[in-house]
């Protein structure tokens, strides 16, 4: 898969997820950082509820995070924490 590819299946993505948030701020009338909080909720839920195979689908969605990036989004989040 060619680097373009990859950055149009991310910028897909995160399209998905600015669109989400943007209905949610609309309307369910909320400030845009509860209806990231809503999404995360939602997708906890959904990940319990779920089998496997579709919660692991359903979480990518609803993260933005797709087998292209987890490595560097884990990358990140070690350095949160100082790892």
């Amino acid at each position: 898969m060619g680097e373009t590819h990859i950055m149009s299946m991310r910028n897909e993505k995160e399209d998905t997820m600015k669109e989400l948030i943007s209905r949610l701020v609309e309307q369910a009338g909320i400030e845009e950082k509860m209806a990231e909080k809503v999404i995360e909720v939602v997708k906890e839920f959904l990940e319990d509820k779920l089998p496997s195979p579709i919660a692991d689908q359903v979480s990518k969605v609803l993260s933005g995070v797709d087998d292209d990036n987890k490595a560097d989004m884990l990358d990140k989040a070690k350095g949160l924490f100082g790892k």
